[in-house]
């Protein structure tokens, strides 16, 4: 038996719940493992790459054009964490609205 498979309807979005945000502390220690760990692939990637450059004799200028091109990728992806966590703070960090503090004139 075929089953028919329906598009969700758009109308039914705004009912789904809302995931909430992780807490702070929580993001910090997730942003420092990500950090370590990015960190210890850009030196394994550097590493293999110059040395399979070095294994195949290219000249010292390949090995400089290695590391610009793998630095400009691992900086991309910072940028892309940093974007996230930036996002992530207007959840943690609301701002407060002046409105509440402002006295009406009668």
């Amino acid at each position: 038996m075929i089953h028919k498979m329906s598009l969700p309807d758009p109308s039914q979005k705004d009912n789904l719940p809302l995931k909430a945000a992780p807490s702070l502390w929580k993001s910090i220690l997730l942003v420092i493992a990500f950090t370590f760990m990015i960190v210890a692939l850009f030196g394994l990637i550097v590493f293999l790459f110059i040395s399979g450059a070095e294994g195949m004799g290219l000249p010292p200028a390949a090995h400089v054009a290695i590391l610009v091109l793998i630095s400009g990728v691992f900086a991309w992806l910072v940028k892309r964490m940093s974007d996230t966590a930036s996002g992530m703070s207007q959840r943690w960090f609301p701002e407060e609205s002046d409105e509440g503090n402002v006295k009406r004139k009668a």
